[in-house]
């Protein structure tokens, strides 16, 4: 039976214009009364912002000679799409758009594992079609709806339809432009993040979210803290930065403060350092760093450990504790690095590089 859940009225429209003056005159009452009707046979794909035809077709390539092309015009289906919406939406198929990674937001969202555990959802791409879109989340490591904040000259294309998400604005044009910055965000798993772009970079390893804010961390709301966690940060060719740790928002009962991640087991793993212009984030407002985190070479002096000292925490269980010999971040490569405290650190957050 055919499900039409990823239909999209307004951005249907947007992409088949000719569509709307047959609603305006009555000839049909909707896009998605068009689609069924005429665009699902005739070969029109561009349904959703999050389903690709290309992608569905490489990614289930079973399906491919079960399209219709001038060499198998008797093939079942006119587009994969055709066949996305007869079957494989109810298949739990889900290596659908670029616009989307199942692996990253099922783990980005675990509350929703019991229920797909349960077949209340097939998987977590049926959540984020139903639920995910209209919530805000997004579904790869992207950080988009910081990166629409912070480029709302973006978001006009994107509303239009001229552009599937900001994430398609950054890879096609963003990346190239110096002046645009992006960030790159892991889950509550172990995650490999890697940066692009020639502007500003940031990789984060942690579950991050966009509350209201408060003044601080432009309402960026970190929702892990890296603990059992082993992420890989790759640098990508521009500025990047690495945060192992920042100010984290507040909210009632629970105030604004620091965080270091990675504290207990787990830590990140940063690949593609590029002195004089990468950075390492860490949040610390009690003494000095060099009071709080040692740095020493490792693995026969190959590579470079970032340790705690006496640092001052609340461990993953909410106890307050002091973490020393703790390593939180390995730096491949980087052994015959001396990381400094960079002069753009203030008292609540300490760059090195």
């Amino acid at each position: 039976m055919a499900n039409y859940a990823i239909f999209d009225e307004q951005y249907y429209l947007s992409q088949y214009p000719w569509v709307k003056p047959a609603i305006d005159t009555g000839v049909i009452k909707s896009g998605q009364e068009h689609f069924e009707k005429y665009g699902q046979a005739g070969g029109l794909t561009k349904v959703s912002r999050y389903f690709d035809e290309a992608t569905y077709l490489a990614g289930n390539p079973d399906i491919a000679a079960l399209v219709r092309t001038p060499n198998n015009p008797n093939a079942p289906f006119a587009t994969g799409l055709d066949h996305f919406i007869q079957y494989g939406y109810e298949e739990g198929r889900t290596r659908v758009s670029p616009e989307y990674n199942e692996a990253f937001y099922v783990a980005n969202n675990r509350q929703l594992q019991p229920f797909i555990q349960n077949g209340t959802f097939k998987n977590g791409y049926q959540h984020f079609i139903e639920f995910g879109i209209k919530d805000g989340q997004f579904g790869t490591s992207f950080f988009e709806t910081e990166y629409l904040q912070k480029n709302p000259d973006v978001r006009p294309f994107v509303e239009s339809g001229a552009l599937k998400t900001g994430r398609e604005h950054y890879f096609n044009f963003g990346k190239n432009d110096p002046s645009r910055s992006a960030t790159f965000i892991g889950s509550s798993g172990n995650d490999m993040i890697a940066g692009a772009g020639v502007g500003n970079t940031e990789l984060i390893g942690v579950e991050v979210g966009l509350g209201t804010g408060n003044g601080f961390g432009e309402g960026r709301v970190y929702e892990g803290d890296g603990s059992n966690e082993f992420d890989t940060l790759t640098g990508g060719s521009g500025r990047d930065k690495f945060v192992l740790g920042d100010l984290i928002e507040g909210s009632k009962g629970n105030p604004a403060g620091t965080a270091t991640f990675y504290i207990g087991p787990g830590f990140a793993t940063i690949r593609n350092f590029t002195k004089g212009e990468d950075s390492i984030l860490l949040g610390d407002n009690l003494s000095p760093f060099s009071d709080q985190f040692l740095i020493l070479p490792i693995n026969n002096n190959r590579d470079l450990a970032i340790q705690t000292n006496g640092l001052f925490v609340s461990r993953p269980d909410g106890s307050p504790g002091i973490s020393s010999f703790d390593t939180i971040a390995v730096i491949e490569g980087g052994g015959n690095l001396s990381l400094n405290v960079l002069p753009e650190s203030t008292v609540f957050r300490f760059l090195l590089g």
